[in-house]
């Protein structure tokens, strides 16, 4: 599923950043243009699961296994998706945008009530949320958005947008593919298909909010 997401992404965006001598050469795949931008492409990952767990133990976080193979199956230098901003993995601090999710005021308060940050809504609403606030199968926790505009958590929350990690990765993997040739609004009816119980469930008025 994530080289899916991955070959999907990499169709949907342009793929540039700064050119940075602290790029692997691997990811560089042209040369810096007038303005010093290069473009570049997800290279095979090296992070441990250890690694996660060592920051999960650091934080107080618990994180989907799901989204943990997903995060540490390569190294790519940006994650927005437009609808939704995912964290990067940049090879030469590739768990540095999980740990400023996680080490902030807000971050913090978060994680306090078990609501675990990892990215952003693509509106800049706020911070999406893994919900650990109850047990499930495998930690597959969830899908918030967290509104700090809204009060404090646990208030501030919305409904559940998607039900699962894998759910979200499966959404928006579709999106990322038909963004080419269709509009925002014609793809996403197709997430209450594909995740019934979140985005088509509780999450649907939210969704239905971008058609």
């Amino acid at each position: 599923m994530a080289k899916a997401y991955f070959d999907a992404y990499m169709k949907f965006s342009q793929a540039t950043v700064p050119y940075r001598k602290t790029l692997p050469a691997a990811m560089i795949t042209s040369a810096p243009s007038e303005d010093g931008w290069v473009k570049w492409q997800p290279i095979p990952g090296t992070l441990t699961m250890t690694d996660y767990e060592n920051l999960e133990k650091r934080f107080g976080v618990t994180l989907p296994p799901s989204f943990i193979e997903w995060h540490r199956s390569f190294y790519f230098l940006d994650g927005d998706c437009g609808i939704i901003r995912l964290p990067e993995s940049n090879p030469a601090q590739p768990l540095k945008e999980l740990i400023v999710n996680f080490d902030w005021e807000i971050g913090r308060e978060l994680i306090a009530e078990k609501l675990y940050p990892f990215g952003e809504e693509g509106n800049d609403a706020g911070p999406l949320v893994f919900d650990g606030r109850t047990l499930v199968p495998g930690n597959e926790f969830p899908i918030r958005i967290y509104d700090q505009e809204e009060g404090n958590p646990p208030e501030g929350l919305s409904e559940i947008i998607f039900s699962s990690f894998p759910k979200l990765l499966e959404c928006i993997t579709y999106f990322l593919e038909q963004r080419a040739h269709k509009e925002t609004a014609e793809i996403i009816p197709a997430f209450f298909d594909i995740d019934p119980t979140g985005a088509g469930g509780p999450g649907r008025t939210y969704w239905e909010a971008w058609v």
